[in-house]
């Protein structure tokens, strides 16, 4: 059966792992909160049941909330909304109406003219809250990188050598980076010390390369690794170390690397070297890194369609999927068109976000559970055609996959043609389901001008 649900999100802001029902608790250590539904009494725990808690909202009263990847405390956003709503008896004031047809999956019939209601930043009140949200959250993370700061009890064994370090965790990370060259930051620039250890920790213990996430058969061939491959630091691609960052809370929506983009290309134009910057923000234990790469949206992260590893390139993605899944990209998607590929990489998403086999649809309580499912039965193969060539799938089940944008048109010819026709395929689609967060706003932008 068919879930339709609103577009996901690989992991950003806040930096938190992609949630995908995963066996680990790397990155998942928030407790979990019971969030009500704006407008029904049902509730929903989340971190873990965030995007269904959107797609009940979408699909059952057609509301959407803008940006909601920006919201600094999602469950405090909702909960203030939803007793907004009761207190006024009526939630449309707050909401920009639009119209849309849209059709029953379960019964076909079509709604004309369906109202679709927008909570945005169009309303004072809800700017207000966001801005509101924001600065508790800043002022929460500084007051919490104070109380480590001043820490003078702090202990912990090396993760190296078996020396017992303190009393600070300052001292801490600056023995990891003067006596074995692993660099996680400069202290004044990190929070939750803790937890950012605990996760290091954790990858050294289970023979995994920090940077690359890659296993190894022993602790001497990982050291090694690491120190040929200059690895000993975590990458820079990968969002789910964002969180110990202060820099990712400053401004919502804005990395640290999207911030750097911006002061690189101001330093450009005023023709300056931005060398005394270029001290203050990029000496994070980075000398081995090559930063040229910020200049170039391809380089944005690939993550891996079957696990969670992202990569910052595209042959490196492919490789990754031919030695460690077995699964050759390349060659099974040798015959297939553009719109053939982004179909099929949107069903294997799809797929693998629900923990669903992609050969027999097997459903498994998570990703670990999945894929070795996938690779005892030899799943992790082509599947069939009709699974995945279906009109939906044009739609990504994320919005920011930039796997979808690597991929090549073989038959670059024929591109004219085939739009016509993928574009009538996605007319038809989006009459027969709900439109997501962001062609919402689209169209709701256009009214408002």
């Amino acid at each position: 059966q068919n879930i339709m649900f609103g577009p996901l999100m690989f992991p950003a802001g806040e930096g938190s792992s992609v949630h995908h029902n995963n066996c680990s608790n790397l990155g998942d250590d928030e407790d979990l909160e019971s969030v009500p539904c704006l407008m029904c009494t049902k509730e929903f725990l989340f971190p873990d049941e965030k995007e269904v808690c959107l797609s009940h909202l979408l699909q059952e009263h057609f509301i959407v909330i803008s940006d909601v990847h920006l919201i600094a405390d999602l469950p405090r956003y909702i909960k203030f909304w939803k007793g907004r709503f009761e207190s006024s008896g009526n939630f449309k004031q707050y909401c920009t109406t639009l119209l849309a047809d849209a059709k029953d999956k379960l019964t076909g019939v079509v709604h004309e003219k369906q109202e679709f209601y927008l909570l945005s930043e169009a309303e004072v009140t809800d700017r207000e809250l966001r801005e509101k949200l924001q600065k508790e959250r800043l002022e929460s993370v500084l007051e919490q990188q104070r109380i480590e700061r001043e820490d003078m009890a702090f202990t912990h064994e090396c993760l190296y050598c078996r020396q017992t370090l303190g009393p600070t965790r300052s001292d801490f990370l600056t023995h990891l980076s003067s006596q074995h060259n692993l660099q996680l930051g400069k202290p004044s620039n990190l929070v939750y010390v803790d937890k950012l250890i605990e996760t290091i920790e954790q990858k050294l213990n289970n023979l995994q390369c920090i940077y690359c996430e890659k296993f190894f058969k022993d602790r001497n061939v990982l050291k090694e690794h690491m120190r040929k491959k200059a690895h000993k630091r975590v990458n820079p691609n990968n969002e789910m170390y964002d969180k110990f960052y202060i820099i990712n809370y400053i401004e919502p929506g804005k990395s640290w690397k999207e911030r750097e983009k911006l002061r690189r290309k101001k330093t450009s134009h005023s023709g300056s070297t931005g060398e005394d910057e270029d001290d203050d923000d990029d000496s994070e234990g980075e000398d081995n890194g090559d930063w040229s790469d910020w200049e170039d949206d391809i380089q944005q992260p690939i993550v891996c369609l079957f696990c969670e590893l992202s990569l910052s390139g595209w042959a490196a993605v492919l490789s990754h999927m031919k030695n460690q899944h077995l699964f050759n990209y390349e060659e099974h998607t040798l015959a297939l068109d553009f719109y053939e590929q982004v179909k099929l990489v949107n069903y294997i998403r799809r797929q693998v976000y629900r923990n669903h086999c992609i050969i027999c649809d097997g459903e498994f309580s998570c990703r670990n559970e999945l894929l070795k499912h996938m690779v005892a039965e030899k799943h992790i193969d082509m599947p069939q055609r009709s699974l995945w060539n279906q009109p939906e799938f044009y739609f990504p089940t994320y919005e920011n996959d930039a796997f979808l944008c690597q991929i090549d048109d073989k038959k670059e010819e024929e591109e004219n043609s085939e739009i016509s026709g993928a574009l009538d395929e996605i007319n038809v689609l989006r009459d027969s389901a709900l439109p997501g967060d962001h062609q919402l706003q689209k169209e709701c932008s256009k009214d408002m001008l």
